[in-house]
């Protein structure tokens, strides 16, 4: 066992940094206390905890999830770090861990925390898909088609465990935006019988290794079937990375130099976990990964047209529901402008809808219509951008916005 995890009686202690090596010795400690040990209340000890990667602790949530439903009783003992214990708050971790205790977040920021789907799920697939879909839009800079082939991948997988995993507690999912690389990162787990058992396939490496190959579909219009193989090349032809842990097998391709490392290892994960990190700054990547039996495939899924797109073609932005609390912030006026980019990429008018909004912050003002006005030009700004049903209270703020960040711009005093 990792000498990071120690078990003492129904207690285990996590300490140091636990990263992504260490998910399959924690799910033994988990195995040994509660099968072995026969303990039916667990006390999860993170308080000497220096730090945890994502990609262990959201796999963790549906072992968890599998053995409370078993009848197992969780405790969680907090990290003593102030820093983290508010991810584990904000992750849902602590809340997944041990829900008596901890209320469930809807704070997002710059990440979708932890949510769970499928059987006795609180979310499904297509809310969490717009939740994740809002956070590239708002945190990152991508294109419409780059965004399709992201929520394609994140789809499929998802779909996977719906349809295919068996697993007793559904699936969850997490992700988060890296803004400094452009990148996306999400993981998806569930306590399932694994890709071995659904291939039907006793080398659990050699099963996986197969898995993200290209196949033959069960749908060849949708290409159904292909997801695991589509996923690994939208992330690895971005630049970014991809892994699956699943029963006795592993799978990890570099970011840095394309090489896939595939391994069996004597320590289960009683389940799947899908790891996909895509930098979203690649026009082509769509056209580039998603390529099916020689053709290129185009998703259905379309977010920007179901979320964005009337019946007369137009682009409609409800400020009210897409910025919901964050008019009076400036961080808020960061993510909604970052939203109004990355529509104004489809190089036609976009609307912006001011019902049922009566106030705004100067300095939401000023992040959003200060800031797209100079980094615009009066020109662009006035025929691409259309503002409809303004109270002149907020008009009046967006005026005066323009008028202070273009004064500061050239420099007057």
């Amino acid at each position: 066992m990792n000498d990071e995890i120690k078990r003492n009686d129904n207690r285990i202690v996590i300490k140091g940094n636990v990263w992504r090596n260490d998910l399959r010795p924690l799910c033994s400690a988990l195995y040994q206390t509660i099968k072995i040990r026969e303990w039916s209340d667990v006390i999860l000890d993170f308080s000497p905890c220096a730090g945890v990667a994502e990609a262990v602790m959201l796999p963790l949530m549906p072992i968890i999830a599998d053995y409370q439903k078993r009848g197992v009783n969780f405790q969680l003992i907090e990290p003593q770090d102030d820093n983290l214990q508010r991810l584990f708050f904000n992750t849902n971790w602590a809340h997944y861990i041990d829900p008596d205790k901890y209320d469930r977040t809807l704070r997002e920021g710059g990440h979708v925390p932890a949510l769970r789907f499928g059987d006795d799920g609180t979310s499904t697939i297509d809310e969490i898909l717009a939740k994740v879909m809002n956070l590239i839009l708002g945190q990152l800079e991508t294109d419409r088609a780059t965004l399709k082939a992201v929520e394609w991948s994140l789809g499929e997988i998802m779909d996977n465990v719906v349809n295919h995993s068996q697993s007793q507690v559904g699936g969850f999912v997490q992700a988060t935006a890296y803004k400094n690389a452009n990148q996306v990162e999400f993981v998806v787990a569930d306590a399932g019988i694994g890709i071995p058992g659904s291939m039907n396939i006793s080398n659990h490496a050699e099963a996986i290794r197969q898995a993200i190959n290209e196949g033959v579909t069960r749908d060849k219009n949708q290409n159904a079937g292909n997801g695991l193989y589509g996923s690994y090349r939208v992330a690895t032809l971005s630049g970014g990375r991809f892994e699956i842990n699943s029963l006795k097998g592993s799978l990890f391709c570099r970011e840095n130099d394309g090489e896939i490392v595939n391994r069996s290892n004597p320590i289960p994960y009683c389940g799947t976990s899908v790891r996909c990190g895509v930098n979203v700054s690649d026009t082509e990547l769509l056209s580039k990964a998603l390529r099916f039996k020689g053709h290129s495939h185009d998703p259905p899924y379309d977010y920007i047209e179901r979320k964005f797109e009337n019946k007369e073609g137009e682009l409609i932005f409800n400020v009210k529901d897409e910025a919901q609390r964050d008019t009076g912030s400036r961080q808020g006026g960061k993510r909604i402008r970052g939203m109004l980019e990355n529509l104004l990429r489809e190089n036609r008018p976009l609307v912006l809808d001011f019902d049922g909004v009566g106030v705004i912050s100067s300095s939401f003002a000023d992040e959003v219509f200060g800031r797209l006005f100079v980094e615009m030009g009066p020109r662009a700004f006035m025929s691409r951008i259309e503002m409809r049903n303004v109270d002149p209270t907020v008009e009046g703020l967006i005026d005066r916005a323009i008028m202070q960040r273009t004064r500061l711009d050239n420099g007057d005093a």
